[in-house]
């Protein structure tokens, strides 16, 4: 559980809404990316509560849409990119030597500035390509939902 906001949450149960709303709009992969779009709630929810919640549910789509997911969420052990499901909230070994802690921080730096801090054991030309495909530099809220959505869908904190 995790305290945001003065609330509390379960990331679990977001992480799967949020994965279900991904399955939703897989329905739509291989669409031309429209802008910043809205994302879209269904009925039965009014609204996200908090602003990491709107967040959450404005990067799921983009995950597809970007691309992402065929890298990210694949089911393989070893894919192009490490797992988002495995990722966040994890240690990793950087090709300098470090080792961070995969945070939304590192996340948001390693989407705006993918060159600077580059995963250990992984080619970072697709990821440097994807995101100079996207323009992300250019769609700073875009990059917030990403980086919030992928940190929500790693394990939680022990």
């Amino acid at each position: 559980m995790t305290i945001v906001g003065g609330q509390l949450r379960t990331r679990t149960g977001l992480a799967a809404a949020m994965l279900g709303v991904l399955a939703l709009a897989l329905g739509g992969c291989g669409s031309a990316r429209t802008g910043t779009g809205t994302g879209s709630v269904p009925r039965y929810v009014t609204e996200p509560f908090t602003h990491e919640q709107r967040l959450v549910e404005l990067g799921a789509p983009l995950i597809v849409t970007d691309g992402c997911a065929a890298c990210h969420l694949a089911a393989s052990a070893h894919g192009a990119g490490p797992s988002f499901s495995s990722f966040a909230g994890h240690q990793v070994h950087l090709d300098d030597g470090r080792t961070v802690l995969v945070d939304e921080h590192f996340l948001r730096e390693g989407l705006l500035h993918p060159g600077e801090n580059e995963i250990a054991g992984y080619d970072p030309a697709p990821m440097l390509a994807a995101i100079a495909r996207v323009h992300l530099r250019e769609h700073p809220q875009q990059v917030a939902a990403l980086a919030a959505f992928i940190e929500q869908v790693g394990p939680e904190p022990g």
